[in-house]
Formats: structure tokens, sequence, C-alpha cells
């Protein structure tokens, strides 16, 4: 059979077991299993398929028509402008939390230019945000310490993967939020926690609820269980004037606002997403004599 003809006959399976752009994942299999990029493809379409690659891609096709996620199948996601190894072990990075990294990245850019900061990357995962953080600093030729903390130590060999695949000098702590990081005070705390309500974990999508980690998904019976932790122990983590910066679900802003106040944040801000939700909440550690602002700001593609 020929590359182009067994991309079709993926395409009718995954469009026979319901799944959404089935065309792209077919074509991304292709690619991946026959080592073949865009203009390869083109070219190579009406070559012969080797049995073996093609008995390897139907394999493939079988098991994202089961609805595994495409990332873990080929073990890799676009984030920011790098490519993230990624496996059931993480959250699969989404591209909504970019905006959380360019909001960290324009803070820093503004507030600290060529400064070093000490940068915390809370519930790291896959290693996408505090990596893109790093990377984009050093790309303007400056180098921060960051840290990436997680409880989970299989995350941490994903986020350490990561951090040697793209050259990223950063440090690696297990730690259940803060416990390991007593003595260590921060410019930045950046986090994308853990928010969806437990009641709403069977309501997601079957590649979401049932093959991505529940300790990444889960928030509680709330949904804040980790915005609590992370936000009321921040100032004992936060330098003076430090930041705060937390990816929030979409009808979470004045719960976590409540909770910056409460922990003694100023400047507090949202910025909502392409979609026009709310998507990253952001603070700034009270310093003495500051008064309590709050904005809300729309974000604009």
């Amino acid at each position: 059979m020929i590359i182009y003809d067994l991309m079709r006959q993926g395409t009718g399976k995954l469009e026979a077991a319901g799944i959404d752009n089935a065309a792209y994942d077919s074509k991304a299999l292709i690619k991946y299993v026959f080592g073949l990029d865009e203009t390869a493809l083109l070219l190579g379409r009406d070559r012969e398929a080797e049995a073996g690659k093609a008995e390897e891609y139907l394999k493939l096709i079988e098991k994202r028509a089961g609805h595994y996620p495409l990332q873990y199948i080929m073990h890799s996601v676009g984030f920011m402008e790098y490519d993230f190894y990624v496996d059931e072990a993480v959250l699969i990075p989404r591209a909504d939390t970019e905006i959380l990294v360019e909001e960290v990245l324009k803070y820093l850019g503004k507030e600290y230019k060529d400064k070093p900061v000490r940068l915390l990357d809370m519930c790291t995962g896959s290693g996408c945000i505090g990596l893109s953080c790093f990377l984009g600093r050093k790309a303007k030729g400056t180098v921060d310490e960051v840290t990436l903390a997680d409880i989970s130590e299989d995350a941490l060999r994903v986020a350490g993967k990561n951090a040697k695949q793209l050259g990223a000098d950063v440090k690696l702590v297990k730690t259940d939020i803060y416990l390991e990081l007593s003595t260590t005070a921060f410019d930045i705390i950046v986090s994308n926690p853990p928010y969806i309500r437990s009641d709403v974990i069977p309501t997601l999508m079957e590649e979401v609820k049932d093959f991505e980690p529940m300790l990444a998904l889960d928030g509680d019976e709330d949904g804040l269980k980790f915005y609590r932790r992370i936000i009321g122990e921040a100032p004992k983590h936060l330098r003076g004037g430090g930041a705060i910066f937390l990816e929030i679900g979409y009808d979470q802003y004045e719960d976590t606002r409540k909770l910056l106040v409460e922990a003694g944040f100023t400047d507090i801000r949202l910025v909502k997403d392409l979609a026009g939700l709310d998507r990253v909440v952001t603070g700034r550690l009270k310093a003495e004599d500051d008064k309590v602002i709050e904005i809300d700001l729309l974000r604009f593609g």
C-alpha cells in the first residue's frame, strides 16, 4: 500500500472513532512513524510503505482511536517556541498556558530588565512554564535562577529530561508545595496548579479524564485546594515586592483574588485569554504602606 492510501485509511479509522481533527492526527502519525517532514511527505506520498512501518502506524492509529492522546503517542508537544517531551506522568501543556508565561516575561522585562531573578515554578509537571521563562530570558542575555518543583518524582523526571534537551540549567526539587523550600526566598512564584473541581472531572474529554494524571487535574471539592496553600504560604517564600503569577479556571478569579488580598498581595491583576475567559491572576507582595490596587485587564490578540 502506498503511503497516501495508508494515511487515508488511518484518517477513516479515526473519524469512525469520533476523533476530532482525524486527518491532522493521521498525518502527524504518518510523519512520526516514517520520519518525514511536510515536504518529504508531499514528495513521497506515492511510494510504497514499508510493511513494518505500516504495521506500526496502524497500531498507533488504533491507540489514538481509543482516545489515547496524540501527544503521549509521539512524546511531543509544542509550547511557546519549544518542543517538550511528555508522557502520562505529566499534564499535556495547553496553548492557553502560554499566556501565563508571556505575562511573567513581560513583567520581568519591565521590572528587572537584565537583572537576574530567582523564579519558582510550583507544580511544574513537564517544566514547560519554568523552562520557557528561563529560555526566554536567556535568549535576551539574562540567566535567571529557576527552580522547578513538584511532588511527583515521575513529573520531575520529565521536567529534567526537558531541561537537558533544551539546554536549561535549572534546579529540580521534589516537594509538597513549599515543604522543602522553607529557607528559600524567590522574586517570582509562578504556578499552574491542579484546579478542576473533583465533580467536574468525570465530564471532561476522554483524552483528559482517562489518560492525563489525576494528580495534575484534581483541585478538590471547590478547585481551590492548591491555591490556598500556594498563595497562603507564598509570603514566607517571596522577597519584599515579589510577585506571584497563577493560571486559574474561568470562574476562579474572585476566590483567588480574595486569597491574594488576605495573604497581603497588592497590584492584583486579571488577564483574560483570547476567548475572553479569565486565565491568569497576578499580584505583588504588599510592602509597608502599599495600597491594594485591583485591575482587570482584557487580553487582546
